[in-house]
């Protein structure tokens, strides 16, 4: 029987201490059809809403998703899920594999198993129903058995997929470990106005930075069943991702005792922007919009990245946090999970460093880099 989104959110609020009633609400029932004519965007911070739907009108060169992912702690399985409400035309080529969605909303799954084989899947649907909840939010493919619940402080998410049609089933469960984050700010922090941009129109929020995630489905037989780091963030723009950004490098990984996530933009102008988010044994020590840098390292290491070009053979990445302290971290990669060639690139892969002068650990981390 598949459950709807709805059933899902008041599992989760009842383990809570709220109710539907005492929390500001959006419904949205988003169509699956382009609209002519120009879409509008939130890319500002509000008192609410963080992970609630962000372009309204879409038309065919806009686009707004729900990106999930989980790496284990071996590095032998990744998952990746997007909820996507975006025309092929919006985003990158062969990003739908070649193919045209007859509709704008839709899903794709991709797991990586250890013999380093994939298995991947995925669905359309005539509608996205989403329900925000404070930050939180919930969803469903109308009548395809793929949702996601949230609670709505975040702290909690869980994607049930009941889709035998298409040979999924199964659940994903993340429980955050560190608070959202916007480019800039921590969403706590955010004021009404903020920018929550790269530039001009590239929407980022991080409901998500980690979590303990578990992963439990079969997905045409083969039964997928792991933990590890969980993930979760939202991005969107009113045109098309070319338009909005040239290159960027992307990532979150554990080392050691901190969290982290980096975000390293490169504008169509030359710009470059950052983000810097690094959380120690559960203390926000940086998240801000200055104080990281990502640089490709080992082979192919043009910076910026470039459209065409062929996938460097590492990275390097500097974050500063307060009291002048840097931490320094070596990206070496596993495995190739996905991409398509001269466009982006994504790994899971191991990580190596630590402060400046101070101790040195290893970790996890799951990562990309795309350039336009």
């Amino acid at each position: 029987m598949r459950l709807s989104f709805l059933s899902l959110l008041s599992s989760a609020l009842a383990t809570s201490a709220v109710s539907l009633t005492s929390l500001p609400i959006t419904f949205s029932d988003i169509s699956g059809t382009l609209v002519n004519g120009p879409s509008t965007a939130q890319l500002t911070a509000q008192t609410w809403g963080l992970d609630g739907p962000k372009v309204a009108n879409l038309n065919s060169t806009s686009f707004d998703w729900w990106y999930y992912d989980v790496v284990s702690s071996a590095l032998d399985y990744s998952l990746v899920l997007v909820f996507w409400h975006a025309a092929p035309s919006g985003l990158w080529a062969n990003v739908a594999g070649g193919a045209q969605p007859p509709t704008t909303v839709w899903s794709s799954l991709v797991v990586t198993l250890p013999d380093g084989s994939t298995v991947q899947s995925g669905t359309v649907a005539e509608e996205l129903i989403v329900l925000a909840t404070e930050n939180g939010s919930s969803g469903t493919l109308s009548g395809t058995g793929w949702s996601w619940a949230s609670l709505p402080d975040m702290s909690l998410y869980e994607i049930v997929i009941d889709a035998p049609d298409v040979g999924v089933q199964g659940t994903i469960t993340l429980q955050s470990t560190s608070p959202a984050h916007y480019p800039c700010a921590l969403a706590s922090a955010a004021k009404p106005g903020d920018s929550i941009a790269f530039g001009e129109f590239f929407g980022w929020a991080n409901a998500v930075p980690d979590a303990n995630a578990v992963v439990d489905l079969t997905i045409n037989g083969t039964k997928v069943a792991f933990s590890g780091s969980g993930y979760h963030d939202k991005n969107w723009a009113p045109v098309p991702t070319q338009d909005a950004i040239k290159a960027w490098y992307w990532g979150h990984g554990r080392l050691g005792r901190l969290n982290v996530v980096w975000f390293d933009v490169v504008l169509n102008d030359g710009t470059e922007q950052s983000s810097n988010y690094v959380v120690q044994d559960g203390k926000v020590l940086a998240a801000s919009c200055s104080g990281a840098s990502v640089r490709p390292t080992v082979s192919n290491a043009t910076f910026p990245p470039l459209h065409g070009g062929a996938p460097p053979g590492g990275f390097a990445i500097n974050m500063t946090v307060p009291g002048g302290h840097t931490l320094q971290i070596d990206v070496a990669h596993t495995t190739v999970i996905a991409g398509e060639e001269g466009t982006f690139y994504r790994w899971i892969g191991e990580l190596s460093g630590g402060y400046v002068g101070g101790a040195k650990w290893n970790g996890t981390a799951l990562y990309e880099q795309f350039a336009f």
